[in-house]
């Protein structure tokens, strides 16, 4: 069995995010909607001390921590971590900065990566180098075990590399893609066998951006294919048993509930990732 805990589920930023007025952090800041950003928890069994991989590493971690009691040190020793590494799909600082708050581990930090990532991560190296270290793992197009019963693979895209999981017991596979720009064949071919897919939902229009600030970049031009005439029809037709929107915007109006565009989501089978969903299969 694969578990998957969504620590977070917000774009760079969170949800608020700290200089924005716009109408969802408006919203967010009287209590009404609120995420962390984006980040994941992987495990093949969830009684199984060190079972849990992180894919990517927020500034809020030790907040997403705190709340996911799995991800919590046990009581049998003063210092001890059932986290047994950290898979990047990328070098954004929002997927990486976290890793800086691990830094006290005993160990060095187990971290899966292109040699892309690696190297525009360097300045880490020196960092953490004064504390617990890095041991950088290889990634790989063919599948490579993980833990347990849980093999993965990497699947490049311009930017970035999505995750695809294999419960090599149920032969169910799972497939994580936070930050993609556009639908290549591999990974259009790895939606297609996945049981569960999560998917970039970053924007909902090219645009999105230019609207709160003018002269902003598009949606492409910053990685991310928008859900409207990009992501939407892709996913509503795949097979997958569920389908979630996750890395989503501050400015995204899929965020709050009750809008047209949540509506049109849930008309096509899509679901919107929140802070502490878990997913089994």
């Amino acid at each position: 069995m694969i578990r998957i805990n969504i620590l977070g589920s917000a774009a760079g930023g969170g949800l608020p995010q700290w200089n924005c007025a716009c109408v969802n952090c408006v919203a967010a800041r009287a209590g009404k909607i609120e995420q962390t950003q984006s980040g994941i928890a992987i495990s093949s069994d969830s009684d199984d001390f060190q079972n849990w991989w992180l894919i990517n590493a927020s500034p809020d971690l030790p907040r997403q921590i705190e709340s996911t009691t799995r991800l919590q040190p046990r009581y049998n020793a003063s210092r001890n971590t059932p986290i047994a590494g950290v898979l990047l799909t990328n070098s954004d600082i929002d997927h990486a900065l976290g890793l800086l708050l691990l830094r006290q581990q005993e160990k060095p930090l187990v971290v899966y990566s292109t040699g892309e990532t690696r190297a525009a991560l360097a300045w880490l190296d020196h960092t953490l180098a004064r504390f617990c270290g890095i041991e950088w793992r290889k990634i790989s197009s063919d599948f490579q075990r993980l833990n347990g019963c849980i093999e993965f693979r990497a699947i490049d895209l311009p930017h970035s590399v999505a995750f695809q999981f294999l419960d090599e017991a149920s032969g169910r596979l799972a497939l994580v893609a936070p930050a993609v720009r556009k639908l290549t064949r591999e990974l259009s071919e790895a939606s297609a066998n996945s049981d569960v897919i999560l998917f970039d939902g970053t924007f909902w229009s090219e645009d999105e951006l230019a609207a709160v600030r003018p002269g902003a970049r598009s949606a492409r031009e910053m990685h991310h294919l928008p859900i409207r005439g990009g992501s939407l029809d892709f996913l509503r037709l795949s097979p997958a048993r569920r389908k979630i929107y996750t890395h989503i915007n501050n400015t995204n109006p899929i965020l709050m509930p009750g809008c047209s565009e949540r509506a049109e989501l849930e008309q096509a089978g899509i679901e919107i990732a929140r802070d502490g969903l878990e997913i089994e299969l």
